[in-house]
C-alpha cells in the first residue's frame, strides 16, 4: 500500500550506520534533509542480518514507523555464512514489518573495492575476497528477485557503484575499500530519494 512517509528507519550495518564519517553527510541525514521527514538510522557497524533480525522489534517495530529500509548482508559474507540463511533473516524482518503495519524497502548492498580492501590491515573474508565478491554478486540478484516475488520494494545501492564494465567506481569509496565516502553517500541518497519519492503517495 502506498503512502505518505513521515517516518523512516534505516535498519542496518555500518553500511547505514556510516561512522566514519560526518552526520549531516551520510545518506539516511540527507534523505532526511531533502524529503523533510523523520529518518532515524538504526545502522550499528559490524552487525550481520541475524543480529538486525534479533533488534528489529525493539528498534523498529517499537517506534511505529511508516517505512522501513533494511539493508544487510555484508557481515554475513564477510563470515562466509549461507546465502538462504541471509535472505531468510531479511524477508522475516519483511513480513514482520508487514504484520505491524509497516511498509518494507530492502536494499541492495554496495560492493567493495577490493584493490584497496586487500591492503588494509583488518582480517580478510574467511573465504577469501573473490568468494566474498562473488557471493556478494549472488546475494545481490537473490534479494531482488525474493523483493519481486515478496512485492517488496528494493532500492539499489549496488549497480549505481559500478562501471560499465561492472568495476567498482574507487572515487564513492573510503580508503578502506569497504564503505562508501561522502560522495558515495551522495549517490546512495539520490538514489533512496528518487526511489522513496516514486513510492510516496
Amino acid at each position: 500500500m502506498e503512502q505518505a512517509i513521515k517516518t523512516l528507519i534505516c535498519h542496518g550495518d555500518s553500511l547505514t550506520e556510516a561512522s566514519d564519517l560526518e552526520r549531516p553527510s551520510i545518506w539516511p541525514s540527507r534523505v532526511a534533509d531533502r524529503m523533510k521527514i523523520n529518518v532515524i538510522n538504526s545502522g550499528i557497524g559490524g552487525d550481520t542480518t541475524a543480529g538486525l533480525l534479533s533488534r528489529f522489534y525493539p528498534e523498529v517495530v517499537e517506534h511505529h514507523p511508516d517505512w522501513v529500509l533494511i539493508m544487510g548482508g555484508t557481515n554475513d559474507l564477510w563470515w562466509d555464512l549461507d546465502l538462504k540463511l541471509i535472505q531468510a533473516n531479511i524477508f522475516t524482518m519483511t513480513c514482520q514489518a508487514d504484520h505491524h503495519g509497516i511498509i518494507p524497502l530492502v536494499g541492495l548492498p554496495p560492493p567493495i573495492l577490493m584493490e584497496k580492501a586487500r591492503l588494509q590491515d583488518f582480517a580478510e573474508p574467511e573465504g577469501g575476497y573473490a568468494r566474498f565478491v562473488a557471493q556478494l554478486n549472488v546475494l545481490v540478484k537473490a534479494l531482488e528477485l525474493a523483493a519481486a516475488q515478496n512485492e517488496v520494494a528494493c532500492l539499489d545501492f549496488h549497480n549505481p557503484f559500478l562501471d560499465d564494465a561492472g568495476h567498482p567506481i574507487e572515487k564513492y569509496f573510503l580508503d578502506d575499500g569497504l564503505h562508501p565516502n561522502q560522495a558515495g553517500h551522495r549517490l546512495m541518497a539520490g538514489i533512496a530519494i528518487e526511489k522513496l519519492s516514486g513510492l510516496e503517495r
